[in-house]
């Protein structure tokens, strides 16, 4: 799954305040980091705490975004389910082949492609804010060791993975190394050093911690998320991949 910075409304909220000369939103300069040890180290510990190879392992996950978008991942075999509005359109992430339906009808030719590409967009933008903590060492990432507030924080700089490459998020953590949160210095926002809150990890399977609740400029809230080892499982035993 490709990582991407597309933040919805967000960006929008910031180019309002940055276009009325809103003073608390001024750009910060982004940090300079140092590589090495440390921060493999201090990347070690946040995998561990919110047990990063159970995430790993998972082969199913289920999610609601903004309380419209609703997600079905069949993470093992990289398919999605992804409702919205009155569209539903099931895909492999990495072709991008796939069936969509509009009010159940099934959708042909561009118009399908055109939905398979925003359902896509939509899975890549918002299940970024579900599991951007099980991705700090994705291919194309580099972790240097920054100081913020005078503490230690971690930043993963995305060079490759997605279409803005050179995104740089500051993970600020507790004392047990779970994500409290993130500042962001990312192309599609004009202002650096944004800061939105990591909060209510809860325990998915007794095993992985998962942040559900995002406090900034705007709010978001994940809900209804399950995990598990088949997409039967965490779907009232059914399988819609089957269609495909």
């Amino acid at each position: 799954m490709k990582k991407v910075s597309k933040i919805v409304g967000l960006v929008l909220l910031v180019l309002i305040l940055c276009t009325i000369g809103y003073g608390y939103f001024i750009s910060k300069p982004l940090p300079v980091g140092v590589a090495g040890q440390e921060a493999e180290l201090f990347t070690d510990k946040i995998q561990t705490a919110i047990n990063q190879k159970a995430w790993d392992s998972t082969a199913a996950v289920s999610f609601e975004f903004a309380g419209d978008h609703k997600y079905l991942w069949d993470k093992k075999n990289d398919l999605i389910q992804v409702k919205w509005s009155k569209n539903k359109v099931l895909f492999n992430t990495k072709t991008l082949e796939g069936i969509a339906f509009e009010n159940d009808i099934k959708i042909l030719g561009n118009e399908k492609a055109e939905l398979i590409s925003k359902a896509n967009n939509y899975f890549n933008n918002d299940s970024f804010w579900l599991i951007a903590p099980f991705k700090l060492r994705d291919p194309g990432t580099t972790r240097s060791i920054v100081v913020q507030d005078n503490q230690k924080a971690l930043m993963v700089t995305y060079a490759s993975g997605g279409s803005t490459p050179g995104d740089s998020y500051v993970w600020l953590v507790d004392a047990n190394f779970v994500p409290t949160a993130w500042r962001m210095w990312v192309s599609i926002i004009p202002v650096g050093g944004i800061e939105t809150s990591w909060e209510d990890w809860n325990t998915y399977n007794n095993t992985i911690k998962i942040a559900s609740t995002h406090k900034g400029l705007i709010n978001l809230t994940l809900k209804n998320i399950k995990t598990g080892q088949s997409i039967e499982e965490i779907n009232n035993g059914q399988n819609p991949f089957s269609a495909l």
